[in-house]
């Protein structure tokens, strides 16, 4: 925690990454208020899904926003000192953060299988709907993982943030 804690004070002691930061808080706040709600409109992404908001869905969805917008922060931060940056937990996260809902109820997971049905036919019977009954009964624990996931990518990339701090300054090399 002290990790993150002061790669992120770092970071944003500079007001570009304070505005890149907010930034990324409130595209992502609206990605995932217009995704967590999609399994009860079908899976579509719109804004006819946001009257089947619960509370619980608005508290997952500024937790994911605001890891989402640390680690977008950090990520600019590194990629601007040319340092390498952790993108697979990140990716894993925000994969599951967004595909949680969206495959729950949705056409899409049918379709998928469908086309996967079309190469292993009985790997889909195995499956079935068994699938999306997962998915809509444990999302607590999907969305817990997508935020596992994140926590991972923030650590990470707030270690490399702190190793390129205590680093000398990369010289162009022309």
């Amino acid at each position: 925690m002290r990790t993150i804690y002061a790669a992120l004070k770092s970071v944003m002691a500079e007001p570009r990454y304070r505005t890149i930061g907010a930034l990324g808080f409130v595209l992502s706040l609206a990605l995932y208020l217009l995704t967590l709600p999609s399994a009860y409109i079908g899976g579509r992404l719109s804004l006819d899904a946001l009257p089947y908001l619960t509370p619980y869905m608005i508290v997952v969805s500024v937790i994911m926003a605001a890891l989402v917008a640390m680690i977008v922060t950090l990520m600019v931060f590194l990629v601007a000192r040319r340092r390498s940056m952790s993108k697979a937990s990140t990716a894993g996260g925000l994969l599951i953060g967004i595909a949680t809902p969206v495959l729950c109820c949705s056409p899409l997971l049918p379709m998928i299988l469908g086309f996967i049905a079309i190469f292993f036919p009985s790997l889909v019977s195995a499956i079935g709907w068994r699938a999306q009954w997962f998915i809509a009964t444990h999302d607590t624990e999907l969305y817990s993982a997508a935020a596992a996931f994140l926590i991972l990518g923030l650590y990470q990339n707030a270690r490399r943030v702190l190793e390129t701090e205590s680093c000398q300054p990369v010289l162009d090399v022309a």
